[in-house]
């Protein structure tokens, strides 16, 4: 448990704000004592799955950030829309369809929670883990 950077939440605008306001919401929430060098793919991990939130889900959509200490930086998209996010293989003439496949990469675990009203699509960020 994370002494320095207490859990926090964002409800989103399910609109095209939504990924820089989740950003400017990490200024805020990072943890920069356990997660500092973690900022940059945490930018990214927020705004793959805020996009899918605001894209392809329903609001209210939900950001919550938890830093756990040396377990990692768990960020976490809820929205009442109950189909589950797919990776997929996009072709490289594609405009989107990467959204997935990014976090996956990114993050050291991930994956998705069914909720009475839609779903919670988690990413666990944790120092060390090699990207690409």
């Amino acid at each position: 448990m994370c002494q320095s950077t207490p859990p926090a939440e964002l409800v989103l605008v399910m609109d095209a704000t939504a990924g820089r306001h989740a950003r400017r919401f990490l200024d805020g929430h990072w943890c920069p004592v356990h997660a500092a060098d973690l900022r940059a793919q945490g930018d990214l991990v927020v705004t793959e799955l805020v996009t899918n939130a605001v894209r392809h889900g329903a609001p209210p959509a939900v950001l919550a950030l938890d830093c756990a200490a040396q377990e990692g930086v768990v960020v976490r998209v809820s929205d009442a829309d109950p189909r589950r996010p797919q990776l997929r293989h996009a072709d490289p003439d594609a405009l989107g369809g990467r959204g997935i496949a990014l976090v996956d990469v990114l993050s050291a675990q991930w994956g998705v929670e069914p909720a009475p009203h839609g779903k919670t699509v988690w990413s666990r960020l944790v120092s060390g883990t090699p990207t690409g």
